[in-house]
């Protein structure tokens, strides 16, 4: 089974500035095994990322992305711990992260 490692729920809201527009952005930490498949689904359209974990700070760290999207299904590559991070244009993003086992 996986964990949910950090933040309530694995979710952790921050307000962020860009171009003096104000963004919500939402971060989470969880533990998956390759072959899962991470579901996330937001209120709105948003920029959602799933990185590697195993190296902090590692530029060529394993990224997958999609852009303006209001859900993703992304295929872990790999077993180990992984970062999400929602971002979006709005402040009252509403969203929810899971993911089906392997």
């Amino acid at each position: 089974m996986n964990n949910i490692t950090q933040g309530l729920g694995g979710q952790d809201a921050v307000a962020g500035q860009k171009r003096g527009t104000k963004m919500a952005m939402v971060k989470a930490s969880l533990t998956l095994f390759g072959g899962d498949t991470l579901v996330v689904r937001c209120s709105e359209r948003c920029h959602i990322h799933l990185m590697s974990a195993k190296v902090p700070g590692d530029s060529h760290a394993d990224i997958l992305s999609v852009q303006d999207r209001d859900s993703a299904y992304l295929t872990v590559p790999y077993s180990g711990t992984w970062n999400v991070l929602i971002d979006s244009h709005s402040q009252s993003l509403e969203h929810s992260i899971s993911y089906v086992p392997a």
